[in-house]
């Protein structure tokens, strides 16, 4: 195996596998759901893709505490908190933060409902992935590698910061505008 750095962490590449493994062991995951069951099974991927800071939170303002005091690189948030909360409240309230740091925090809404309402909803807010319920091992690990390797563009569109995707195609129109570049494993805003 060949190891080479990039970005702060390192990507392994096996001259016998087409493809590329990034590790994950310096990302901080939070994990936001109401279920207990669920919590764990996300924690049993993440500590399988090599994550060793894993944070939990059941209700919408044990999330909130969690990222101010914590500061997770990527937030797993479940779109219904049942009773403890609403997921998409939550990252509409991370996208309108004043620190930078709270509100460029990448953020993967999962939603056991597929429905394209509920996910262009999620992209409205704010949502950096969608990923459904049941959670494939394989687009996790995906997501999160995406997540960590690539620069990330948010756009400014009334008071709230959303991800510009593709950044190609962000226009200066108005109320949006580039703001900044974060690079999700180092926290650190990039101007």
């Amino acid at each position: 195996l060949a190891s080479c750095c990039r970005r702060g962490f390192r990507v392994m590449i096996d001259p016998t596998d087409q493809g590329t493994y990034v590790r994950l062991d310096a990302l901080r995951v939070g994990v936001v759901d109401d279920s207990a069951y669920f919590r764990k099974l996300a924690e049993t991927m993440l500590g399988a893709f090599g994550v060793r800071v894993i944070l939990q939170a059941a209700t919408e303002a044990e999330a909130l505490t969690m990222v101010m005091t914590q500061s997770p690189d990527v937030l797993l948030l479940d779109w219904n908190l049942g009773t403890a909360g609403n997921g998409a409240a939550l990252l509409d309230l991370l996208r309108r933060h004043p620190d930078e740091r709270v509100s460029t925090l990448a953020v993967v809404m999962v939603t056991a409902y597929a429905d394209k309402r509920r996910m262009l909803a999620a992209v409205e807010l704010g949502a950096n992935d969608v990923l459904v319920k049941p959670l494939s091992a394989r687009r996790l690990y995906e997501r999160l590698a995406e997540l960590s390797s690539a620069r990330q563009l948010y756009a400014r569109r009334g008071n709230r910061l959303v991800p510009a995707v593709p950044p190609a195609k962000v226009i200066h129109d108005g109320p949006s505008e580039i703001i900044h570049v974060r690079s999700p494993l180092r926290g650190k805003t990039i101007r």
